[in-house]
């Protein structure tokens, strides 16, 4: 087994080694780390927003925030403009970014290629269905990073078109303002086109739906992993690893919308169970998405977020990952984790993506047998979603100890399970601080060369 783990994480890390070395991924790293300032801001703005100063939130609740306080009030709305906003900045800056790099990496137009991003991001978002010209403002913010990193990609691949971008006139006796507006000319044409693209693109989406592009994907993944079978086992432990590969690639979890309507239904029936008989045993749906999913997958945090991130602090000798993590540690223990996502970032870090897959799953099979065993009543009552993971299941309950001993034992065992995978990215991170070295040493023994001669 030990043997077997070794070349695992000897053969993981040659794949993430090759993920870095890869134009794409080189693109988004780049842009993932100049956006971090904006993200951390956001996830600060929405923590404090959700947790402390909304009615329904975990810290609200527990520390009896007066409800009908002005002020309480005016800057909770305050901070809910501003993050709607800060969620807008940040997907046009991050299609930006995209934009720019990939230009950079291909020898493009930087500056234009990112503004077409940033402007086709906007115009794909743009709401055609509403008549107060208004956008579709879920699509924004971290949810949208995938489709920001998509659409940067796509235009440039445009401008790197040869037959709609023109080649650079020479012409030396011109003035830099010259210069300028002929290279904005140039870059006329593959602008047009983008235009027109994303304009008809998002007008195509608004046919099928009103939540845009992101709406399909969500929706679509939902539909064929989950569908209807909320109450099964096998689809939501399904639709959990598809999330989790989603995850990977920048896109927000597709089961969040089918849970609104499992609070509805099932868990409305199991409520009033519950309150009929004071307790939770014998439930008519034990298994539901929020019974196993929300309870016991997020018991690490969104993805294990939580759990990785203390596993950083214990073992890890990054140093950037692990002020990263003492920085996002309250914000993820209340589920808001954009932090560890862009920061450390799990976006296409294939170092942690079976962790990231395998401990919500692992949790959801251990919560599953116990709840069918009767050692665990199923959490029935409806809590607030900004309640740290190894809470959720005891407050769920009413307070049942069996839970919260089940819960503080899975998020200890989640820890220790990300623990090698931290080890072997100190192992990369050690390889690429030697390999820049030697890089170095071998640019300033060429500049030396080149001085002597």
């Amino acid at each position: 087994m030990k043997r077997w783990l070794q070349a695992y994480h000897a053969r993981n890390g040659e794949i993430a080694l090759f993920f870095r070395e890869r134009s794409f991924a080189a693109v988004i790293r780049h842009a993932l780390t100049i956006l971090f300032p904006f993200v951390l801001l956001d996830v600060l703005l929405n923590w404090l927003n959700a947790a402390w100063l909304s009615p329904d939130g975990f810290y609200f609740q527990i520390f009896h925030l007066p409800v009908g306080n002005k002020i309480v009030m005016i800057t909770g709305d305050l901070l809910s403009d501003l993050v709607i906003m800060l969620n807008v900045v940040i997907s046009i800056c991050a299609a930006y970014l995209v934009g720019y790099y990939y230009a950079e990496f291909f020898h493009l137009d930087k500056m234009t290629t990112g503004l077409a991003s940033g402007a086709a991001y906007l115009i794909l978002n743009y709401d055609y269905r509403s008549p107060d010209n208004l956008f579709l403002f879920d699509n924004f913010g971290l949810r949208g990073l995938f489709l920001a990193f998509l659409t940067g990609i796509i235009v440039g691949q445009i401008f790197r078109m040869k037959w709609i971008t023109p080649p650079a006139m020479m012409d030396p006796m011109v003035t830099e303002d010259d210069r300028l507006f002929r290279r904005s000319q140039r870059m006329f044409l593959p602008l047009v086109l983008v235009v027109t693209l994303f304009v008809l693109l998002g007008w195509l989406v608004s046919l099928v739906t009103v939540r845009g592009p992101l709406g399909i994907l969500n929706e679509g993944v939902a539909s064929i992993t989950l569908g209807k079978a909320t109450t099964h086992v096998s689809a939501i432990i399904g639709s959990t690893l598809v999330s989790g590969l989603l995850m990977f690639i920048g896109v927000a979890s597709p089961i969040a919308q089918p849970r609104l309507a499992t609070y509805t239904t099932y868990a409305g029936a199991n409520y009033q169970f519950a309150q009929a008989h004071h307790t939770s045993f014998g439930a008519p749906y034990p298994i539901t998405l929020h019974t196993l999913y929300d309870i016991f997958g997020n018991i690490g945090g969104i993805g294990g977020m939580l759990a990785l991130m203390i596993a950083i602090i214990l073992v890890g000798i990054v140093h950037r990952e692990r002020r990263l993590s003492m920085m996002g540690l309250l914000p993820t223990l209340s589920n808001v984790s954009g932090i560890g996502l862009v920061g450390i970032p799990m976006i296409f870090n294939s170092i942690y993506l079976l962790p990231m897959i395998f401990v919500p799953v692992f949790n959801m099979i251990v919560g599953a047998m116990l709840i069918k065993a009767r050692i665990v009543p199923p959490a029935v009552y409806r809590i607030p979603w900004t309640t740290p993971g190894i809470l959720q299941g005891y407050a769920g309950t009413g307070g049942d100890v069996a839970m919260l001993v089940v819960s503080v034992g899975l998020f200890i065992i989640d820890i220790l399970l990300f623990i090698p995978f931290v080890k072997n990215e100190n192992r990369l991170q050690t390889l690429l601080i030697k390999r820049e070295e030697r890089l170095r040493e071998k640019t300033e023994a060429r500049h030396e060369t080149s001085k002597n001669s």
